[in-house]
């Protein structure tokens, strides 16, 4: 890797790096293998042989948000652009804690970090969007203005660069952080501050270059042009996604390009419909988790074609501070102690383990929270003290299956607390926009988090940092916003690395969101992973530490 960084700055970022060896997963190694039967092979961008076939077709879920980088914030989202929109850098698409590795994706080769962190300089490839129109260091600077004129959830990311804020407040004029020159394709972001994961903020969908005069609104159904090896052909929401391989690609060191020539995402509302499907073959690969009352017949009847994985996960239930009830200490502490967690991983059949944490236990800055044992008599004298028993308390969840049975039991452990809670069960397609409204008012429901990168901040800033919430496209539902954490975050932001002292200072935070019962948290979740025994999960399955199941890893055995 070329890295052209000071010594003393790899340092700072190999902190960050090193942070994945604690997130190992049983996966399947991915090699090469065999290609006899498995169709023509083509020299990936990274220089490995890899088996194409025809078309992979996928057993969707409704979830997709946006199919706009910069709009996109769900897993169902960001993995179908995963092959289609990268960044100045991206990550290197392998099994293991190797996938956290940053590398190189529009820009030649990682950053020249100056010595205080400030600024970070980049070379941009010359690479065409699958339009056929060329790549210009432009188009990133109006990336990032583009977000904010969309307000996209992910302008919060980006703040730290000089003039982004002032920006923000008119939504016109220039980020003169930002300092581009076409000719020279290079590309110079200046932070007011250092931000210790702002390589990983790059990297994240938000930071995926699109064309300037890309209108500022969302494109989903207008398919964006790519930058990566495959470009989206068609979205017919709640329907069909498909994506194709990109004319204009010309490979990427450490970049596959693929093995279907063809994706097609065929959105199924039902997780036992879309079981079927594969089981079927209908489709050849099943993205709902398998029904719980369905589980024991497929490890049973198709083990063969079953992979089990955890990701790093936080299933919880939020609580909106600046409305009543939860607008008090103790009716949030009720909460917490009225959850019996262990039924919650009953819910989920079992693939899940009780949490009281934000981090998930593979965090090195994981210390482990035992702050409200079960006791529901304690959470109704609490609800009693606060003086809103009786309160009227609506609970959001989505249709899919697993979050309405948490919801209506979130639901159900209200009213035996002494509220008089009602379930509101919204499509998965709009839940997260809808929760995350300001004028919504959401006062209490299911939410979950899987990483965007590894790192600390983005939990705790993401989620619970006060000062990055917003009217729309929030990410921190509760509205926490306690001074002593939104401070403590702050700080810690500016820290390069991630040693000894900063993660027990991270795990402290996890500490104080608990004492204050900003969340509920309740399980970390396993999931699975089905497959047609057509499908070779012996050389093509990549699960990735961020993106889960890589689609694009995917072949056939004959």
């Amino acid at each position: 890797m070329g890295v052209r960084m000071t010594l003393s700055k790899w340092r700072r970022f190999a902190g960050l790096f090193a942070l994945m060896a604690a997130l190992t997963f049983a996966l399947a190694a991915c090699g090469g293998g065999d290609d006899e039967g498995a169709g023509a092979t083509t020299e990936a961008g990274g220089g490995t042989t890899e088996k194409t076939y025809p078309e992979f077709k996928i057993a969707f879920d409704n979830g997709i948000d946006y199919l706009d980088p910069g709009l996109a914030y769900t897993v169902q989202g960001w993995s179908i652009m995963l092959p289609a929109h990268l960044g100045l850098v991206t990550y290197k698409l392998v099994n293991g804690p190797e996938g956290a590795t940053i590398i190189p994706g529009l820009a030649e080769d990682l950053p020249e970090i100056s010595e205080d962190g400030l600024s970070y300089k980049f070379t941009l490839r010359d690479i065409n969007y699958s339009n056929g129109q060329p790549v210009k260091a432009s188009d990133f600077k109006n990336t990032i203005k583009r977000l904010y004129q969309i307000d996209s959830p992910g302008v919060g990311f980006f703040t730290g660069i000089v003039g982004a804020d002032k920006f923000a407040e008119t939504k016109k004029g220039d980020i003169p952080g930002i300092v581009v020159d076409d000719d020279a394709k290079t590309i110079e972001i200046k932070l007011s501050k250092p931000q210790g994961d702002f390589l990983y903020v790059l990297a994240t969908m938000f930071g995926s270059i699109v064309p300037t005069g890309t209108p500022a609104k969302d494109q989903s159904t207008a398919t964006i042009p790519a930058t990566g090896p495959y470009m989206i052909e068609k979205y017919t929401p709640n329907r069909l996604v498909t994506l194709v391989r990109n004319p204009e690609w010309k490979g990427i060191p450490d970049v596959p390009d693929g093995n279907p020539d063809k994706m097609t995402f065929n959105v199924l509302e039902e997780d036992s419909a879309a079981l079927q499907s594969v089981i079927d073959g209908q489709n050849d690969y099943n993205f709902h988790t398998i029904p719980v009352d369905r589980l024991g017949e497929v490890q049973d009847q198709y083990a063969a074609q079953l992979k089990l994985y955890t990701p790093a996960n936080t299933y919880y239930f939020f609580m909106n501070t600046r409305v009543k009830p939860f607008d008090k200490l103790e009716v949030r502490q009720a909460v917490n102690y009225a959850v019996n967690r262990d039924a919650v991983v009953r819910l989920y059949g079992g693939l899940a383990a009780e949490t009281e944490n934000v981090l998930p236990p593979t965090y090195p800055q994981y210390e482990k929270i035992s702050m409200y044992p079960n006791d529901l008599a304690k959470a109704k004298q609490l609800v009693q003290q606060s003086g809103y028993a009786g309160m009227s308390v609506t609970v959001y969840a989505n249709s899919r299956e697993t979050s309405q049975k948490q919801g209506e039991y979130g639901a159900d452990v209200l009213n035996q607390m002494g509220f008089k809670a009602k379930l509101k069960v919204l499509d998965p397609s709009v839940y997260f926009t809808t929760i995350g409204n300001q004028r919504t008012k959401a006062q209490f429901g299911v939410a979950n988090w899987f990483q965007d990168y590894p790192h600390p901040l983005n939990w705790f800033d993401v989620l619970l940092n006060g000062n990055r919430i917003t009217e729309e496209h929030n990410n921190n539902y509760s509205n926490a916003n306690v001074k002593a954490i939104n401070a403590k975050i702050e700080e810690l932001k500016k820290q390069p690395e991630l040693n000894d002292d900063v993660n027990a200072q991270w795990a402290e935070v996890d500490k104080m969101v608990a004492e204050n019962a900003l969340w509920a948290p309740v399980v970390n979740r396993q999931f699975t992973d089905f497959f047609t025994p057509e499908m070779d999960l012996d050389n093509c399955y990549v699960n990735h530490v961020l993106y889960q199941f890589i689609y694009t890893s995917s072949c056939k055995t004959g």
